[in-house]
């Protein structure tokens, strides 16, 4: 037996953690949360505050593009969280 979970539609201005966006979905980073470790090292490779993605694949460990077309794979922990607002 399996339970279905509904989840209420996404508002254009709703920020969501970068896992929960779906695969083929584009949104902009609106914050990055983490160690200053982290945040700096996701920085360098692109991925900041302002910054519109592509969503390859969704989930824990997502895999994005950015628009000057570097992929990365980004794994989000407790320590580590990435909000962005669909497109």
């Amino acid at each position: 037996m399996s339970i279905a979970i509904a989840e209420k539609p996404l508002l254009q201005t709703e920020c969501i953690p970068l896992q929960r966006l779906g695969s083929s979905r584009m949104a902009t980073v609106v914050s990055v949360r983490g160690t200053n470790h982290e945040i700096a090292r996701l920085a360098e490779m692109g991925l900041r505050s302002g910054t519109i993605v592509s969503v390859t694949r969704g989930g824990i460990t997502s895999i994005v593009q950015l628009l000057n077309g570097s992929r990365l794979c980004v794994r989000t922990s407790i320590q580590l969280e990435i909000l962005v607002s669909p497109l």
